[in-house]
């Protein structure tokens, strides 16, 4: 999201954009109703009559861990056993929680923080795991290792407008960058 960010500021710098970050475990699309905002950018939800989903994209969940010490690999199994796990708080967590559950083997729950960075730093220093998309993680090789869940769960973003947002020039210079982004978000 970052990149689309900067992305838009040096492309269009006449367009003054406003992010707001949101933690809510279950957003809505309020801030579209009370015409406070003209893009939302959110898990996937039931639209109404009077919004649209103009564009998404999906990425999967890994399981972050520390650059393991030893030569070999650990699987899913050996690491949630042995390493305390802290979920990351966004919106799409209960989603991957139910999806995790039909797992036999249950996750040591520790806590959960809302600030990725913060979250990525304990893991990178040991202290915990987490569970993270693969879109939020640094290039492999560095301080993680990442491991496939032992299902496959993917979480999906939508970009959602009223219809007449999409009539706004500033409206339409975001989702020309969100779509062109799209691989890197």
């Amino acid at each position: 999201m970052e990149a689309a960010i900067e992305s838009l500021s040096q492309r269009y710098p006449e367009v003054h954009l406003s992010v707001v970050h949101s933690s809510e475990q279950n957003p809505s699309l309020e801030v579209l109703h009370k015409d406070s905002a003209d893009i939302l950018i959110m898990p996937s939800t039931t639209l109404d009559d009077h919004h649209l989903e103009h564009h998404h994209w999906r990425d999967d969940y890994v399981l972050v861990t520390a650059r393991s010490k030893w030569p070999q690999t650990r699987n899913f199994h050996e690491l949630v056993q042995a390493i305390r796990y802290v979920s990351w708080r966004h919106p799409g967590v209960e989603r991957l929680h139910s999806q995790l559950a039909s797992v036999p083997l249950r996750l040591i729950h520790r806590g959960e923080l809302s600030n990725v960075d913060t979250l990525l730093d304990l893991v990178a220093k040991g202290h915990c795991l987490s569970i993270l998309p693969r879109a939020l993680l640094p290039e492999a090789g560095g301080a993680f290792d990442y491991v496939q869940l032992p299902i496959p769960v993917e979480r999906r973003i939508s970009v959602i407008a009223r219809p007449t947002s999409l009539l706004s020039n500033a409206a339409n210079a975001v989702l020309e960058i969100l779509k062109n982004k799209t691989g890197q978000l």
